[in-house]
């Protein structure tokens, strides 16, 4: 049972670096010298391991890679902030009697840009979700609100 939830795991993992191959490298023959290129390298190069392990920040570097065209998903990648997901891909903590975003951290690098969940730099760490100050933390589930 145990090795077909990582074949189920693995496939999805693959799907999401084919959509951002397909996506960067849609957006860096239309839009050249932009350095999305350098993005783009970076997939390619280095394959499926730049993909963080953590299931929840794969699901929202899917909800970003299934936003519409290469322009519309490329500036999502670069510009969104963890706080302007909708409420159910938000990544949130509990901190005493508050909920509060978390912040994803690699390398001592501390940061709550969506970019950063993919290891671009190839440092082969893998990353976590942390406070603001670089404290380990764990995420509390976020439900849509219904109406």
């Amino acid at each position: 049972m145990d090795n077909i939830l990582k074949r189920i795991q693995e496939s999805r993992d693959v799907s999401l670096y084919q959509k951002m191959l397909k996506t960067l490298g849609a957006y860096t023959t239309t839009v050249p010298a932009t350095g999305v290129d350098n993005l783009f390298d970076a997939v390619s190069e280095q394959g499926i391991k730049i993909l963080p392990k953590d299931k929840k920040a794969l699901e929202i570097l899917d909800y970003v890679f299934d936003g519409g065209g290469p322009a519309r998903v490329v500036h999502k990648l670069l510009n969104l902030r963890f706080s302007d997901l909708p409420v159910e891909f938000r990544p949130m903590m509990k901190n005493g009697r508050k909920h509060q975003v978390a912040h994803w951290s690699r390398n001592s690098k501390v940061s709550d840009r969506i970019k950063d969940l993919i290891d671009f730099e190839v440092s082969g760490k893998l990353g976590r979700w942390t406070d603001i100050d670089g404290e380990v933390t764990e995420l509390i589930p976020m439900q849509k609100e219904e109406k």
